[in-house]
């Protein structure tokens, strides 16, 4: 995707901070039960807006590294390709894996390269996933996560709008054993 496509998406999205922090919150209690303090590095993948940074450093009081990663920011975040440059204790994924053809390249990249790996994705049972725009092009299921190391559980994060109220998110988080 191109950072003009990234852009032009950006523009279509719709809503309030309020309804999109839901998730940001979600990621925020996550990392902070994994142990998120001020000497960590977290990775934003699909920062978009960067509005996760405003979540970590507003409700979190964190006051670490934060790296936002996005084609919109540098062309050579193209996420297809992309490898993390350095490790770091944390990365969070939301709304991204979704918009990739091959989702699980990057997650292996990044469970080499961090300790904590939170994402989310539209849920598939009670979401038209590819039916949600142009961007989509990954179903990715519970059971998909799962194999790949995640706990999961259904979260309600786009407000209900294409699941008629359901629980229209998969939340995941993995982290590496010790």
């Amino acid at each position: 995707m191109s950072t003009a496509l990234v852009d032009e998406y950006l523009a279509e999205r719709t809503g309030t901070f309020d309804r999109r922090a839901v998730r940001y919150r979600a990621a925020l209690t996550a990392l902070q039960a994994h142990g998120l303090n001020d000497h960590d590095t977290v990775y934003d993948i699909g920062a978009g807006f960067t509005e996760l940074d405003v979540v970590l450093r507003c409700d979190g009081r964190w006051r670490g590294r934060y790296i936002p990663i996005d084609l919109g920011i540098d062309p050579g975040h193209d996420l297809e390709i992309w490898v993390p440059p350095r490790a770091a204790r944390f990365a969070v994924a939301l709304e991204v894996l979704e918009h990739l053809d091959n989702p699980w390249r990057l997650v292996r990249e990044l469970q080499q390269s961090v300790d904590v790996l939170v994402v989310s994705v539209p849920n598939p049972r009670t979401v038209d996933v590819l039916g949600i725009d142009r961007t989509h092009k990954t179903v990715i299921e519970a059971c998909d996560l799962h194999a790949h190391g995640f706990d999961v559980r259904e979260e309600l994060f786009y407000g209900g709008v294409y699941s008629n109220g359901e629980k229209d998110a998969l939340f995941g988080v993995w982290a590496r054993e010790s």
